[in-house]
C-alpha cells in the first residue's frame, strides 16, 4: 500500500511542475502557472492544505500587431476564503478590491511596454487557504478596450487532516 501511495504522490509531483491554465484572445496569451504550495490533481484543479501559503505565477504575451502599455489585470477569487497576501513582480503594481461576486480579488497594472511578441514581465500572486471549498481563480487581462482575454483555473482548499 505504502508503495502505491509513493507511486500516486510521485505522479501528483510531476504533475503540478507542468500544469497551467492558459487562454490565448486576439491580442494576449495568458497563462497562470503554480509555483510553491499548490499541487495539481489529475482533474486539472489545484489544491492547497487550508493555513499553508501557495504562489502561482501569472505569464502574459503580446499577441497583437501593436505596442501594448495599458495592461490590466483583475484576478477574481473570494478573499474571504483564498487570502491574497502579496504579490511581487517588476513593473507591476497592485492592490486589493472588495465589491459583490466576480468584482472582488486584486487588479494590478503593469508599468512596461510590450512590442508585438514580447511577455510582461512574471507577475507572482502569493495567497493563503483560509476556509475549506471549492471554487476557481479567474484572470482576465484588458488592453485598450479589446476583449478580454481569460484564463481561470478551478481550486481546492483542504483542511482535513
Amino acid at each position: 500500500m505504502k508503495r502505491v501511495l509513493g507511486v500516486a504522490s510521485a505522479l501528483l509531483l510531476s504533475a503540478s511542475a507542468t500544469s497551467a491554465s492558459a487562454a490565448e484572445s486576439r491580442w494576449a496569451s495568458v497563462e497562470m502557472t503554480p509555483s510553491e504550495g499548490w499541487t495539481v490533481l489529475q482533474t486539472g484543479y489545484w489544491s492547497m492544505r487550508g493555513g499553508f501559503q501557495g504562489t502561482f505565477d501569472v505569464n502574459i504575451t503580446n499577441r497583437s500587431d501593436r505596442d501594448v502599455s495599458d495592461l490590466h489585470l483583475h484576478i477574481s477569487l473570494p478573499p474571504a476564503k483564498l487570502a491574497v497576501t502579496g504579490w511581487e513582480g517588476d513593473y507591476w503594481r497592485c492592490w486589493n478590491v472588495e465589491g459583490g461576486a466576480g468584482a472582488e480579488g486584486v487588479h494590478c497594472a503593469a508599468d512596461f511596454l510590450a512590442v508585438p511578441g514580447e511577455a510582461f514581465p512574471t507577475l507572482k500572486v502569493h495567497t493563503k487557504g483560509l476556509e475549506h471549498h471549492t471554487d476557481s481563480i479567474d484572470l482576465y487581462a484588458e488592453s485598450r478596450g479589446a476583449e478580454p482575454a481569460h484564463a481561470g483555473v478551478p481550486y481546492r482548499i483542504d483542511l482535513s487532516t
